[in-house]
């Protein structure tokens, strides 16, 4: 089944649609932008439990609040770290040329974040939020209950299978930008420019206010 979240809407409907994203989740957004690195263990994972990650298991902490035994958030962030460099140049657009190591890197960081719990396993619901989070939104959207609705996919359990649902969600905005000569950042409102593809059909395809 081919997906298709833009290329059938018009610039004017994607940019409607972006705008009736829940505004409570964009704020979470732009303090995730704007989160200096001292905090960003504390601030991830904040945010992943407000937006409910891994429940019903219970997440991990940062050190510095943790009653668990390690690992810790600020763990699982500094070993994802090789894993984000290798990424760092991958967004949906340009995923059909993936390279075998960036493909390993994919592959690793959904093995790290299923654990973010720290009793029983995430599912590709928290994965894939804390992938988006720690991508800055180049890499989305997450599959929660929303999304995966939209997508018309129930949950993924195979990473193999969400590398390549991220592929086919790269076509469906390369044929939209072809098709109307204009690239999605161009077609969303100013404010909004300066985030990821992932993270705009994200905003697409999640809860409404």
């Amino acid at each position: 089944m081919r997906i298709c979240v833009i290329a059938e809407k018009t610039p004017t409907q994607v940019a409607e649609t972006v705008l009736g994203f829940s505004i409570d989740y964009r704020k979470d957004w732009e303090v995730w932008l704007t989160t200096t690195q001292d905090r960003k263990a504390r601030e991830f994972g904040r945010i992943l439990r407000k937006w409910q990650a891994t429940r019903p298991y219970p997440m991990r902490r940062p050190r510095s609040e943790a009653q668990h035994a390690p690992p810790f958030l600020d763990d699982l962030i500094e070993e994802a770290e090789p894993h984000l460099q290798i990424v760092r140049n991958l967004t949906l657009v340009n995923m059909h040329r993936r390279t075998e190591s960036q493909v390993g890197s994919l592959l690793a960081l959904w093995r790290l974040f299923a654990n973010l719990p720290f009793r029983g396993q995430a599912s590709c619901v928290g994965i894939t939020k804390a992938i988006m989070l720690l991508t800055d939104g180049r890499l989305g959207p997450a599959l929660d209950a929303n999304v995966r609705r939209g997508l018309q996919i129930p949950r993924i359990c195979d990473p193999n299978k969400w590398i390549l649902l991220l592929s086919d969600l790269g076509s469906d905005v390369r044929v939209f930008e072809e098709k109307n000569d204009v690239s999605l950042a161009e077609v969303i409102p100013p404010q909004l420019r300066h985030l990821g593809q992932g993270r705009i059909l994200d905003m697409i395809l999640g809860p409404r206010d």
